[in-house]
């Protein structure tokens, strides 16, 4: 079975009409070889800006480098501090001690109790101040020593 044919067919003979395209205007190029620069704009931002990030990493690399250096040398002073109060005190302690052990009622009580010695009944005392004096005659006593 065929479709009926429409009185209108049968008048024309005609074949069916196509709708008009719109012309289409071919232009030609030069394909791979066409000139791809970028734009010289373009490349002056992109290099302002990759020379913006290297001076952003050098002020954060300097900066964190003087930090480093400045806790280091912090706490080189602190424990130099801690060092010199420990010597203070060492030498605060040894002071005393000096003074207590030094002492002649102490040197004394030790030399008479301890060791069982007595003060001496008869003293000699040396005069060494005329030095010059004593080097010429070395070989002889001096009056003060007989």
């Amino acid at each position: 079975m065929q479709p009926a044919a429409t009185p209108e067919r049968l008048r024309q003979n005609e074949a069916p009409r196509v709708a008009e395209r719109p012309s289409l205007h071919v232009v030609t190029g030069e394909g791979r070889q066409a000139n791809q620069a970028v734009s010289p704009a373009f490349v002056s931002v992109i290099k302002v800006c990759c020379v913006l990030i290297a001076l952003f990493c050098v002020v954060g690399l300097a900066r964190v480098s003087l930090a480093s250096a400045t806790a280091a040398t912090l706490n080189n002073n602190a424990a130099l501090t801690n060092e010199l109060e420990t010597g203070r005190d060492e030498s605060s302690n040894l002071e005393v001690m000096q003074s207590v052990y030094g002492s002649p009622t102490r040197i004394r009580d030790l030399a008479s109790g301890t060791l069982g010695m007595v003060d001496a009944e008869n003293t000699v005392e040396l005069d060494l101040s005329g030095s010059a004096a004593s080097s010429a005659t070395e070989g002889q006593p001096s009056a003060d020593q007989q």
